[in-house]
């Protein structure tokens, strides 16, 4: 299945793929004949991850299924049963009701994926010349806003924000720090870096809320701007940031990205869920992907591509899955 295929999907598709396994099955698995349910979402990033442990359980001897989830709605999707594993938590992008569902053990920290993740706001060249200083000092926006508006937004200027289903704690940041813009949401990952080519080409100031590590910056320059720093209690206690009466007045945590499970996992398929917790993705992973991908490669050939020149890699996280 494509890329662009699953895109096609609603929120609520079962998407079964089934490929023949090459490397052949571990002894003693599967421990339980039903499919490892396993989220996927519209993000390249996320979707590669989703797939790579798909593929790396189908050659353990699982069966698999990709259902289609949106990003916050996934961790109760994995509380209800609904959803056995889940990829690529963002500790710095949190749903509301997530954590209480891991304190109470309604759902299962399953490691962390590999790598730290950044989520700022980006500007890009023109950006950065039509607001001098703003890398340093993001209130320089009150003398420059009217340079990033468009027809929608003017006299302000527009933040392009991240699609309404991955969050919006960027209205409550603009808000906090009393600054003349406005979050639009773009339509998905791909509109988001398209603004992004679409933008340099035509040398528009462009700011951004994005992500790092991502392949878009192998080709184009994006800035991280100077919000204020993030500190532990931003996001819940107005007092000590610059402004006391409201809270998100800080720039983004540092991302730590983790993997979730469905409690009942380790009982039913052990050795698939340690896998889960055993897989290592690196910075590296996602950026040549990402850079394949806007290049036109095909998502589901890469993912095969990548586990053929990887395969030492990924029978290493099934070898101590099974001798723990």
């Amino acid at each position: 299945m494509s890329w662009n295929h699953l895109k096609r999907f609603g929120a609520g598709a079962v998407l079964a793929v089934a490929i023949s396994p090459v490397w052949g099955a571990v002894a003693d698995v599967p421990e339980s004949q039903e499919p490892i349910k396993i989220a996927v979402q519209e993000a390249a990033g996320q979707y590669f991850n989703a797939h790579i442990l798909g593929r790396v359980l189908e050659e353990a001897g699982y069966t698999v299924e990709y259902i289609s989830a949106g990003y916050y709605p996934q961790v109760q999707g994995v509380a209800d049963g609904d959803i056995h594993m889940a990829l690529g938590l963002w500790s710095s992008n949190i749903g509301e009701g997530w954590m209480e569902l891991f304190d109470s053990g309604e759902v299962l920290d399953a490691g962390e994926i590999g790598y730290m993740g950044v989520e700022t706001w980006y500007a890009n060249d023109a950006a950065l010349a039509a607001c001098p200083g703003i890398e340093n000092d993001i209130m320089v926006l009150n003398d420059c806003a009217q340079a990033l508006a468009t027809a929608e937004t003017f006299p302000k200027g527009r933040l392009l924000d991240y699609p309404i289903e991955w969050g919006t704690t960027n209205e409550l940041r603009i808000v906090a720090l009393d600054l003349p813009l406005v979050s639009q949401p773009a339509g998905s990952e791909g509109a988001l870096v398209a603004e992004i080519k679409s933008a340099e080409e035509r040398g528009e100031p462009l700011l951004i809320q994005f992500w790092s590590p991502h392949g878009i910056m192998a080709d184009h320059n994006l800035t991280e701007v100077g919000l204020p720093e993030y500190f532990d209690g931003c996001y819940e206690d107005p007092a000590g940031g610059v402004n006391p009466d409201a809270t998100y007045d800080c720039d983004w945590s540092a991302a730590r990205i983790w993997n979730t499970a469905w409690p009942g996992t380790p009982d039913q398929w052990p050795v698939g869920y340690r896998i889960l917790q055993n897989i290592d993705m690196q910075p590296q992973d996602q950026i040549e992907m990402e850079d394949a991908i806007s290049k036109g490669a095909d998502m589901d050939a890469y993912i095969e591509q990548w586990l053929a020149d990887n395969q030492d890699r990924w029978q290493g996280w099934i070898a101590v899955a099974q001798n723990p």
